[in-house]
């Protein structure tokens, strides 16, 4: 069947991108801003916990409430934020949310009690839901196919970026100024960000005929579908990725501060091998999956992070810095290997009309796959540890590291 105009005009845009007369660069540069200050959130807090809970008076249960409900709330609304960018312009939804993102960390830097701070969190959550769900879909537009690796692998830079760094700035922060600090600070970038963007970013609804359809009705021959095994497939490897770097992110402290006897500080310092790996290897990776393609590198970084795994795995207390350092950074090697051709692979399968879906999706398997990962960590671990002393076991054991390194070997064999 010979196909129309607008179908021709459809598959030239998907292939070269829209920028609707913006620079593509300064669209990514844009949304990178945004997307690296709520990753640094979304970690940024869990330093600042033990202070948060002595100065507001609650316990440790109702404490971790601060963390739990941005997660909830963030995952609860990627979805729906996601749809509301293939109708209404996935810029405009992304701008919707860095206002609310920083309304919520306004608000959070002037609670006075933990009712009042959780409140706020879930602002935080609703604004960080809204801007995830999008800055895919803004990439994906945004971007031929030909560099879509490249920019996406700079995008995944910067959420491991605002991940991994999220503790070290946190630790900083409490120790110099009041914990309130950890959120006033997003006040500034998340001004500038908005404001930078009226002028970057493409402002533009979809057309007529590139409003959302059911999933069924995105499926006519020759485009691309929720149902095609290339989505399915690489949609579930980016789930199970993040469930390991959710289990990692959580049991190497206990590793670096508990098993080995290190201080916060060496601990924080350990933790940069992640980002600065990261920082080197996703850009690269993303540039050498648009020339090669990205099957290949997809596979090759997951074979890089089950060795990295199991080295890690290998660690105990007598382990050097460096042989830590290393085996840390091989772990991190497979992930940056990993995440930018997978994303490119994933976000090039979806039907251009649900971009914005097809994102939010994906940040929500992100964000789903680290809680995920931190809970069948924490699981293992304690469940290992009990089975060695014979006792019920729900944290680390004085003076027994052999106890505990059961248990974490277990983690990272799973």
């Amino acid at each position: 069947m010979e196909k129309t105009a607008e179908q021709l005009r459809r598959e030239h845009i998907a292939l070269e991108g829209d920028t609707h007369g913006k620079n593509k660069w300064a669209i990514l540069f844009t949304v990178l801003i945004m997307t690296f200050m709520v990753c640094l959130d979304s970690t940024v807090v869990t330093v600042a916990l033990p202070v948060m809970q002595k100065e507001l008076g609650v316990g440790l249960d109702r404490i971790q409430l601060v963390s739990s409900v941005y997660l909830l709330a963030t995952c609860v609304a990627m979805l729906p934020f996601g749809r509301l960018g293939d109708v209404h312009g996935k810029v405009n939804v992304f701008q919707l949310g860095v206002i609310v993102f920083s309304v919520g960390s306004l608000l959070c830097g002037l609670s006075g009690s933990l009712e009042v701070l959780i409140l706020a969190r879930i602002v935080q959550g609703v604004g960080c839901a809204a801007a995830m769900a999008n800055n895919m879909g803004i990439i994906t537009e945004s971007f031929p196919a030909r560099e879509r690796g490249r920019a996406m692998g700079i995008l995944a830079t910067f959420v491991a970026l605002g991940m991994m760094c999220g503790p070290v700035l946190g630790g900083m922060l409490v120790a110099s100024f009041p914990w309130e600090s950890i959120f006033l600070i997003n006040l500034p970038i998340g001004v500038i960000s908005f404001i930078v963007g009226l002028y970057t970013l493409p402002h533009v609804k979809p057309e007529d005929g590139e409003r959302p359809m059911s999933l069924i009705e995105a499926n006519p021959p020759h485009t691309p579908s929720f149902a095609n095994s290339a989505f399915t497939i690489n949609l579930a490897c980016m789930l199970i990725v993040f469930v390991g770097i959710g289990a990692s992110e959580f049991i190497l402290p206990f590793y670096f501060q508990d098993a080995h006897g290190f201080g916060s500080d060496i601990s924080g310092l350990l933790f940069l091998a992640l980002p600065m790996v990261n920082a080197f290897i996703g850009p690269l990776s993303g540039t050498v999956s648009d020339r090669v393609g990205c099957e290949g590198p997809t596979a090759v970084g997951l074979g890089v992070y089950v060795c990295g795994l199991f080295a890690v795995s290998t660690l105990d207390k007598h382990s050097s810095i460096p042989v830590i350092v290393c085996c840390v950074a091989f772990m991190s090697c497979g992930t940056s290997i990993f995440q930018s051709p997978n994303n490119s692979l994933y976000m090039g399968s979806a039907p251009r009309e649900a971009l914005g879906f097809a994102g939010s999706l994906g940040s929500l398997a992100r964000y789903a796959g680290m809680a995920l990962g931190i809970t069948v960590a924490s699981n293992i671990l304690y469940g290992q540890m009990s089975v060695a002393m014979g006792e019920a076991v729900t944290s680390f054991v004085a003076g027994r590291p052999d106890v505990f390194l059961f248990g974490f070997r277990s983690v990272f064999y799973v």
